[in-house]
């Protein structure tokens, strides 16, 4: 599949047997993979996101319960492709840095976002996750300012994630003239591939994110195909999306 690509998933969910057989046959397709790690708060997300986490917290599912997943995902996943843990920034600080730092790894997990750590306060998440190998990914919003796009993206790790809307996960994707421009100025200053996010659901918007982007990242229509059809369904959906956005 063209550009560097990405599915989300919640961690277990809707069980740990579906996800992690989900995510080896997203893998099949996409070149990395985002576990969310299910969260009471997730600010960030939209109610589907929201609700999947919600279920897999009303099981009683830990932190190392996924942990566990992502071990065997890791196991079966084509070499090459990375496993980063979405995480917001009280589970990490519940856990300690470190010892987040330290589990994470050595389940095979090569980076993590915590959309809730501004760029301001990420140098110690930095410094922590470089120690165990682990990138710490960027985000960038329509709202950033040109300047601080340059200071952000000229030291991007794994990928600079490119939030591609104002607003929650699961909304409509629409790019504005002026975020395509501030789209453009990062791919111009970053290391690594600018990746869109929030909004893509379908080939459509798959497709206008490439038009702009390295690459880009599905998660709520995911969820949404696995709740509602299960693994078939969502291998169906992958290979969809791969034929629809051309095959590298």
């Amino acid at each position: 599949m063209k550009g560097h690509n990405g599915l989300y998933l919640m961690g277990n969910y809707p069980d740990p047997d579906t996800f992690i057989e989900a995510a080896v046959r997203g893998l099949d397709f996409f070149d990395f993979l985002e576990v969310g790690i299910p969260f009471s708060d997730p600010s960030a997300d939209g109610p589907v996101i929201t609700d999947a986490a919600e279920a897999v917290l009303a099981r009683n599912t830990t932190f190392d319960d996924v942990l566990g997943s992502v071990r065997r995902i890791r196991e079966r996943a084509p070499v090459g492709k990375t496993i980063y843990a979405m995480a917001y920034a009280n589970t990490v600080f519940a856990r300690g840095i470190g010892n987040f730092a330290e589990k994470a790894s050595g389940a095979g997990i090569g980076g993590v976002i915590i959309p809730d750590v501004p760029f301001a306060e990420s140098e110690r998440f930095i410094k922590t996750f470089a120690r165990h190998r682990m990138s710490f990914v960027r985000f960038i919003s329509p709202e950033t300012t040109m300047e601080q796009i340059r200071k952000i993206a000229s030291g991007a790790e794994g990928f600079l994630y490119f939030v591609s809307m104002r607003g929650i996960t699961g909304g409509r994707f629409d790019l504005d003239a002026a975020t395509v421009k501030k789209i453009r100025a990062a791919r111009k200053c970053s290391p690594v591939p600018v990746v869109l996010g929030f909004g893509i659901a379908d080939i459509q918007s798959a497709r206008r994110a490439l038009d702009h982007a390295d690459g880009f990242v599905i998660g709520t229509r995911i969820i949404e195909i696995l709740k509602d059809g299960g693994v078939d369904a969502a291998g169906e959906f992958f290979c969809a999306i791969a034929g629809g956005v051309g095959r590298a």
